[in-house]
């Protein structure tokens, strides 16, 4: 397991289970829901961050992402650096298994004659994640861009390569992603990314 940053620290964690319903096994003795949100207050970086979990036959993702901070400790790119997602991911899968017998109470529940598909939520494809998480580096991008030019930066795009320590390539992509999304106004004539 690799080793956490000494400023990144779990407080606590509360599940909620989302509708529609569903359980997948996990092992013998236990299940997970198919779709949760899990809720993290961090001690540090000092935040509340929401996941959206979809949990599929290839396994969870996560489907939506929400951070909560205070104006004495914003969301700043620093911090966004500090959410070590793949942690909060395992804790949340953790924390929200549940005893196999909570799955067999569901499938009693169901109407007779009515069999849950296998994957009720089918995991997202690898081409859906792929977009998904291009999406999430373009708000990245945006918010660290937006930041630089607010600061009289020149050069805001250098300054989004150098924060999420990406080539310069990879951050063109990002800005123009970003400004499809409109999270960043279109280039004039006289601009370059």
């Amino acid at each position: 397991m690799p080793r956490l940053p000494k400023n990144f620290r779990i407080e606590s964690v509360t599940i909620e289970t989302m509708e529609p319903r569903g359980y997948l096994p996990t092992g013998p003795d236990t299940a997970v829901p198919t779709l949760f949100q899990a809720r993290f207050l961090l001690a540090e970086p000092q935040s509340m961050v929401t996941l959206g979990v979809m949990v599929g036959a290839e396994g969870p993702v996560i489907v939506n992402l929400n951070i909560m901070a205070s104006a004495t400790l914003p969301v700043t790119p620093t911090s966004l650096r500090q959410m070590q997602l793949d942690l909060l991911l395992r804790e949340a899968m953790s924390a929200a298994a549940v005893p196999a017998s909570v799955r067999d109470e569901w499938l009693a529940s169901l109407p007779p004659g009515v069999v849950p598909e296998r994957n009720e939520f089918p995991a997202p494809s690898v081409g859906q994640r792929v977009q998904s998480q291009a999406d999430h580096d373009a708000h990245v991008a945006a918010k660290i861009y937006s930041e630089a030019v607010a600061a009289g930066s020149k050069a805001p795009a250098v300054a989004v390569s150098e924060a999420m320590s990406r080539s310069r390539a990879q951050v063109a992509r990002y800005i123009r992603r970003a400004r499809e999304l409109g999270l960043l106004p279109p280039l004039s004539s006289s601009e370059g990314a």
